[in-house]
């Protein structure tokens, strides 16, 4: 973990200063709430609505189908407000959705606190407020109507209340997430909620969500984990540094107790099963003065500080938790992130298979978070173990465990990480030991039900047997609550789709806890905002502002190396670079290219909006999409990319299975890893899909026998999507589906199947796609559309350093997008094309349309230049063989320089000034030597407009006279030997 980050700080000092703050000179490209309208360069996204009997399904082969045939989902989330759209607006908004290609909305936060736009009441929230019922269903019936269907969540963010009849409601975790496995009455409340949403009849369809065919799946419970919490150590009480209120750990003890006498009956039978594999020593203390009585600090205790982050060490001879000193560490300027600050010793040792725990006492000026953590300090620096802990202003002891994977007589390190908050940290009675191993202790009996649960850190402490018992009993807890939720959604209430069980996993043990559902769920966000202080504040946020193409791997690993599932659906229902980073255009190339490879059945991005802010042309917050004009001018190509499966899944997937006894004993190999554990490099699956098996209890395959993990130039198994690391480069070559995005000076010469850039921006980045409109491939269809968008910002947004803005200063209307200019190489099978800049609902301008002759057969060189054309959007359509223009290709040949009289003449103060450069079939004599400058009267140069070569096309280029006075002026073509003047008059 602490190598990849070592990168991204390497690329974050190269890259920021480039690409990363407030750019000038961007363009407005609005993208209107109220258009649902179809156009002739646009994918068409008919309106059909849902019918009675297209219940989603899944089929033989594991997908979901309807009718017998199989339906890939391009969705996004509605959450909290925006899924209670008004009626004046909800058709609008849903028409809009239709025509980017939207096909599914996952209903999210229905359920939450926080807004009055909820199904819940705040004071009872057994009972849904009708207004807000009635505002849901409506935009579900228009939903069914546009043929988009819905993935609604059950728990989401509910948070009981007094009146609820919830134990400790006042302190449950957030949304009451973990208790709801285990505690009786918030199961029973779940279904409550469940019965009341799923089975009241629509009055706008005259159908229940179990009725009608909208509902495509169902969500039981988000982002939430039996498993997780105790793998970060919180089941347990709050007063001992976990999160449950004591009468839900005490519930909790007692199902674990009962857990026990049901398997193994004795305390004496127990004692037999957990005492084999008994250690009983601790010895080889390595911490040299860990109390820090003596006075050796410097040379052995070490800083690093990372990304601008600030602190300074010292002996503290005031403060202390044993003696008279402690290690005092104060943070002056903290990033969020918490490796951009670390306290280490670098030469401690390790021996592989043996279990080392750290202890030590720490204090806090203020309730903080720090981790700990042991590993290599040198390359290929893996992870032993780590831990996360929240200090206070009290002193406390905090200890973890863990397995050497290795033997590190001379580079291990210990540690302390403070990077995340600004505050003062004191450490103190610091110990690193190798341990012994604990089986069932002396005090701890079945009939006094006092047989304690371990924290997941301290597992390595324990032998072999309790470790797996209390595996299988998170996890037989965790399948329970799922199998009788189905049980109830299914057998009692009438659902007829797919249902899931949650989403977010750490691994195997989690894919097996949740392995009961229809199908499978995961997340993944690159670059996500930290909240140093404020948590979702829009002031107190940090991010790292970097590309994930220039990352080894990025999220794409943790997001689909070993989690789907072989024989069952796979979707993605949250995912996205948020807002403001730089180069979050990159996301609609690896969320469609690597959904696509695993071929996923549902992808959808966080979130359309989790407001109401349809009609604003601002980007507001840090996920919403639909304000966004780059990203949703890229949705039309790639969901109707994605929907029609244009990129090929892998052709040699591999599919892992697991052992029941290798889940039960993984904590013991577990090294705290925040993606979670796993016996393969996960990297893997940037070459190969990667799945597991159906059912977690059968042989293990032999990890040992998988190729090879790619290290920064990344190619999947079909040869369609290569990625460099290196470079920070992606790009995909389909049959009908072209893309490339990243640093586009650096794929110069590199062919996108049948797209090559030329020419492009030394360090501008972006992404262009190129997509067959006609069901033909690429380089035969008659319509096809190019998308080239770059990085956007607000208007007057202000960034005091390259990863953080400041006192909410997110700008103003409108949105601006950065121009690029690019030459691009087409291959296309036709004798000329014309090339149509689309406007911001995709209709064609004639007057800036141009036609472009082939440099030799079939290949196609022209320019895009946003900074005059001011569009993402741009239509081709090709005129040869076989199309059905009554336009003869004859006609179109440019066989001659031609200056045309500019539009508008008179002006004020813009016109356009059309030109043409003609064919030539040499690759580089094509490029002409071009000047196009203006004078006024007395010929004195007033602008240059073009001053560069040009290859063989049509040009138009925009004249803007801000400064002049009204009168004649006159412009000149010069090319070669070639030179014509025209007349134009500015009028004010």
């Amino acid at each position: 973990m602490v190598k990849m980050k070592k990168a991204v700080l390497f690329l974050f000092v190269i890259y920021s200063n480039i690409f990363s703050q407030y750019f000038s000179g961007g363009f407005n490209f609005y993208l209107s709430s109220a258009d649902s309208s179809s156009q002739k360069f646009l994918p068409n996204f008919p309106v059909t609505e849902i019918g009675n009997d297209n219940f989603v399904v899944v089929d033989n082969e594991g997908h979901f189908s309807t009718e017998g045939k199989r339906i890939r989902f391009w969705g996004t989330n509605a959450g909290a407000d925006a899924a209670f759209p008004s009626k004046s607006v909800a058709n609008i908004l849903v028409g809009r959705l239709r025509k980017f290609g939207f096909n599914l909305v996952r209903m999210h936060h229905l359920d939450n606190p926080w807004s009055p736009k909820s199904l819940l009441d705040k004071i009872y929230t057994r009972q849904l407020i009708p207004e807000n019922l009635d505002l849901l269903e409506n935009f579900i019936a228009q939903l069914k109507e546009n043929n988009i269907y819905v993935n609604m969540n059950l728990h989401v963010s509910r948070t009981f209340r007094m009146f609820d009849g919830v134990t400790a409601y006042d302190s449950l975790p957030e949304f009451s997430k973990g208790v709801n496995f285990f505690d009786p009455y918030i199961i029973k409340l779940h279904k409550e909620y469940a019965q009341q949403l799923l089975t009241h009849v629509n009055p706008y369809t005259g159908k229940s969500l179990v009725d009608d065919p909208v509902m495509a799946m169902v969500e039981i419970t988000n982002e939430n984990s039996l498993y997780r919490f105790w793998r970060e150590n919180k089941l347990k009480p709050i007063s001992k540094d976990g999160v449950l209120p004591v009468y839900y750990s005490n519930e909790l003890d007692e199902q674990w107790n009962k857990f026990l006498t049901t398997k193994y009956q004795t305390t004496d039978n127990l004692r037999a099963a957990w005492n084999k594999g008994r250690v009983a020593f601790e010895e080889g203390e390595q911490i040299d003065n860990g109390s820090f009585e003596g006075s050796r600090l410097k040379n052995y205790w070490f800083i690093e500080q990372h990304n601008g982050a600030i602190a300074d060490t010292s002996i503290d001879r005031t403060i202390s938790h044993s003696g008279n000193r402690s290690f005092n560490i104060s943070v002056q300027t903290a990033t969020g992130t918490e490796w951009h600050i670390q306290i280490k010793i670098p030469n401690l040792k390790v021996i592989k298979d043996s279990i080392y725990t750290v202890k030590f006492f720490a204090k806090s000026n203020s309730d903080k978070d720090i981790s700990v953590s042991v590993m290599n300090d040198v390359s290929p620096y893996n992870g032993y173990g780590s831990s996360a802990f929240k200090l206070t202003n009290v002193w406390k002891e905090f200890s973890f465990s863990f397995k050497a994977t290795e033997t590190n007589l001379s580079h291990t390190r210990l540690s302390f990480m403070f990077g995340k908050e600004a505050g003062e940290y004191w450490l103190d009675d610091i110990s690193l030991t190798r341990a012994g191993v604990a089986g069932l202790e002396e005090n701890e009996n079945l009939g006094n039900k006092n047989v304690s649960r371990m924290d997941f850190s301290a597992c390595n402490n324990f032998t072999n047997q309790r470790v797996k018992d209390l595996s299988e009993f998170y996890i037989s807890t965790e399948r329970n609550y799922f199998k009788e939720m189905i049980k109830y959604l299914k057998d009692t209430l009438g659902v007829k789709v797919p249902v899931v069980t949650s989403n977010w996993n750490t691994g195997m043990s989690d894919l097996a806890a949740m392995s009961d559902g229809d199908y499978v769920d995961n997340h993944a966000y690159w670059d996500h905002p930290n909240f140093p202080n404020i948590p979702w504040s829009s002031t107190d946020w940090l991010i790292s502002n970097t590309p994930m193409a220039k990352e080894n791997g990025g999220v794409i690993p943790g997001l689909y190396a070993g989690v789907p599932v072989s024989g069952k659906p796979f979707t993605v229902s949250e995912y996205n670079h948020p807002f403001p980073n730089q180069y979050q255009v990159e996301s609609v190339l690896f969320s469609l290219g690597y959904s696509s490879f695993n071929d996923a059945d549902a992808f959808m991005f966080f979130a359309y909006d989790e407001a109401q802010d349809w009609n604003r042309d601002k980007i507001a917050n840090y996920f919403a999409i639909n304000r966004n004009p780059v990203l949703m001018s890229f949705f039309p190509s790639i969901a109707f990319a994605f929907r029609n499966g244009f990129i090929q899944s892998s052709v040699n997937p591999i599919t892992l299975n697991y052992s029941t006894d290798t889940l039960l004993i993984s904590p013991k190999y577990d090294s705290g890893d925040w993606r979670g554990f796993s016996l393969f490099d996960s990297k893997i699956s940037l070459n190969h899909a990667v799945k597991v098996g159906k059912y977690f209890d059968s042989i293990s395959s032999d990890f040992s026998q998988l190729p090879a993990a790619p290290t920064n130039n990344f190619v999947t198994d079909t040869d369609e999507i290569h990625w460099d690391a290196t470079d920070g480069t992606i790009y995909i070559s389909a049959d009908k589906f072209n893309g490339s995005g990243g640093y586009l000076y650096k794929l110069r010469g590199k062919r996108a199947g049948n797209m090559m850039i030329v020419e492009a921006g030394a360090n501008d980045f972006g992404v262009i796609t190129w997509l067959s409109l006609d069901g033909k491939t690429i380089g035969q269809s008659n319509k096809s559309l190019i998308t080239i968008g770059s990085k956007v910002q607000n208007m007057n947004m202000v960034w005091n350093s390259t990863n953080t803005s400041i006192n909410n200063n997110w700008g103003s209307s409108p949105t601006l997008i950065y121009p690029l200019k690019v030459r691009l190489d087409l291959i296309i099978e036709a004798d000329s094309i014309k090339i149509y800049p689309l406007d911001t609902k995709g209709n064609e301008n004639a007057f800036t349309s141009y036609f472009v002759k082939p440099y030799q057969p079939n290949h196609f060189i022209f320019d895009i230049d946003q900074n005059l054309l001011r569009t993402l959007w741009f239509g081709i359509e090709k005129y040869g063989e076989g199309n059905p223009s009554d336009v003869k290709s004859s006609e179109l040949i440019i066989n001659k320089f031609e200056l045309h009289q500019n539009y508008p003449n008179p002006f004020n103060p813009t016109t356009t000034i059309s030109f043409t450069i003609p064919s030539s079939t040499e690759y580089y004599s094509v490029l002409q030597n071009v000047s196009l400058k203006v004078y006024d009267i007395l010929g004195r140069e007033v602008a240059t407009l073009v001053n560069e070569q040009k290859p063989a096309g049509m040009y138009n280029v925009q004249c803007t006279l801000n400064n002049a006075s009204s009168g004649v002026y006159f412009y000149t073509l010069k090319a070669g030997t070639f030179s014509e003047t025209k007349k134009m008059i500015l009028t004010k």
